[in-house]
């Protein structure tokens, strides 16, 4: 299980730190929570304990990972960019949704191999999805590395340049 200073990943939120463990009272039955700080959004939630498997919350990766983040970068599926039409918006919202790091990185693959396919850009959806990816995987190479967020925001962008 976890614990007060691990480094964590809430599905759609990012990565942050658990900072604390409080017990409360809600309607007369005591209930556990984690504290979680998310230092790129300066938010900080409570986690009820008994949900937390349900909920997605994960560690972060470890350094040896990042290749593969890399990798996922760099690779966009062909037919996302054949359908420039088309947006991808329920797909891309189901996979920020999962909490996986690759995930992310291959929403951020495909739409930007999308809007360099596209005369006129993204839609706005799209736009959202793209921008709501690449905080999601800078929140967590901040933690992994100890990035600053312009230094995590070059990764991405180095390793999307590939493709």
């Amino acid at each position: 299980m976890f614990k007060v200073g691990d480094s964590v990943v809430y599905p759609y939120h990012g990565a942050g730190k658990i900072t604390d463990m409080e017990e409360k009272d809600i309607l007369g039955q005591k209930m556990s929570y984690f504290v979680v700080f998310f230092p790129l959004n300066h938010v900080t939630l409570m986690l009820p304990e008994k949900n937390i498997e349900e909920s997605g919350l994960r560690r972060i990766i470890d350094a040896d990972q990042l290749e593969e983040v890399a990798h996922a970068l760099s690779t966009s599926a062909p037919s996302v960019v054949k359908d420039t039409a088309r947006p991808y918006s329920k797909e891309n919202e189901t996979l920020l949704k999962s909490g996986n790091i690759l995930d992310a990185a291959s929403v951020i693959a495909n739409l930007t191999s999308k809007k360099c396919a596209r005369n006129n850009g993204l839609h706005m959806e799209d736009r959202k999805n793209l921008d709501r990816a690449k905080q999601f995987i800078v929140s967590e190479l901040m933690l992994v590395k100890k990035f600053t967020e312009d230094e995590a925001m070059t990764f991405i962008d180095e390793h999307c340049q590939e493709a």
